[in-house]
């Protein structure tokens, strides 16, 4: 004997997908506490500058370290030089 088939109508699958559903109400609080927003950019380098970005990436061992870390890094090196220090080291690029 057959067991009889219960039928589903579609709207009940819609329904039971979205009554599972995480839902995420969102506060001021919860805004402040997201994480930080990333932007994608394009920049020109020439080939020794991205086999140098490659290279300082794959010397860290103890994680993974990825090339936009690289570039942060750097970044934050040139940040923390004084002004008179930065702009020479710009200038520098500059001639390149």
């Amino acid at each position: 004997m057959v067991k009889k088939r219960e039928r589903v109508t579609e709207q009940a699958k819609i329904d039971a997908f979205a009554s599972a559903a995480e839902i995420k109400i969102v506060t001021k609080e919860t805004t402040s506490k997201r994480e930080k927003k990333f932007k994608r950019v394009t920049f020109s380098l020439t080939e020794h500058e991205d086999q140098l970005v490659d290279e300082l990436s794959l010397k860290v061992r103890s994680f993974r370290c990825n090339r936009s870390q690289v570039v942060k890094a750097a970044l934050a090196l040139l940040e923390a030089q004084d002004e008179k220090t930065q702009i020479a080291l710009l200038e520098k690029q500059k001639e390149n």
